[in-house]
C-alpha cells in the first residue's frame, strides 16, 4: 500500500514538473536552441510543440469571452475543435427550455481564414436579411427556414455566428448586442 502511494506521489510530482517545464516561452527557445546546435529534427519537434501551446494559450484567451450568462441565458459546456489551421469554438445558451447557439470560426493570422471571410463578406452583402452594426462590427440578421440568425464579421477575421430556432430574431440580435464582441475580437487581433 505504501509503494502504491509513494508510487502516485511520484507520477504525479513528475506530471506535475513535465507540465511546468511546457511553457511557450522555454519550448520556443528551446527550438531555437535546438536550431542553432544544428538538430534540424528536434528542432522541427520543439517548434511543433511551441505552436501547440501557443495556440493553446489563444483558445484560453478566447474562451473567456463566452461568459456562463448572457441576457438570461445560461451557457452550457463550452465546445472546441481546431483542425487544419481553422478554431472552432461552440457554446450553447439556454433559457427556459430555449436555445441560442453561439459559434465562432477563427484561425492563424493571414491564410486560408482571411480568404473564408472575404467569400463571407460578399455572401453578407448579397444575402438575404437585415444588415446591421453590432459593436462596430458589420452583422446580417435572417430569419430563414424557422432559424433566427445572426452573422457577424470580426475585423480579426473570423466569423461570429448567433442561431436558434427557439427565440425571435429580435431576441437573438439582443443577445448578440449583450455577448462581449468588441472585446473578443480585439482579443483575437
Amino acid at each position: 500500500m505504501k509503494k502504491m502511494v509513494f508510487l502516485i506521489l511520484g507520477a504525479t510530482l513528475l506530471s506535475s514538473a513535465a507540465l511546468a517545464e511546457d511553457s511557450p516561452e522555454k519550448v520556443c527557445k528551446s527550438a531555437a536552441e535546438l536550431y542553432n546546435d544544428g538538430d534540424l529534427e528536434g528542432a522541427l519537434e520543439e517548434a511543433k510543440w511551441c505552436v501547440t501551446l501557443l495556440e493553446q494559450e489563444k483558445q484560453a484567451a478566447t474562451n473567456q469571452f463566452f461568459k456562463d450568462e448572457i441576457n438570461g441565458f445560461v451557457g452550457g459546456e463550452l465546445e472546441q475543435q481546431n483542425a487544419m489551421g481553422f478554431m472552432m469554438t461552440n457554446r450553447s445558451y439556454e433559457k427556459d427550455g430555449m436555445l441560442i447557439d453561439v459559434n465562432l470560426s477563427a484561425g492563424s493570422a493571414g491564410g486560408a481564414m482571411q480568404a473564408f471571410s472575404a467569400i463571407a463578406q460578399l455572401g453578407m452583402q448579397s444575402g438575404a436579411g437585415k444588415k446591421m452594426r453590432i459593436q462596430k462590427r458589420t452583422a446580417m440578421a435572417s430569419n430563414d427556414g424557422g432559424s433566427a440568425t445572426v452573422t457577424i464579421t470580426l475585423k480579426s477575421g473570423g466569423m461570429l455566428q448567433f442561431e436558434s430556432r427557439d427565440v425571435s430574431l429580435d431576441t437573438v440580435v439582443e443577445f448578440a448586442k449583450a455577448f462581449p464582441v468588441e472585446d473578443l475580437d480585439n482579443a483575437n487581433n
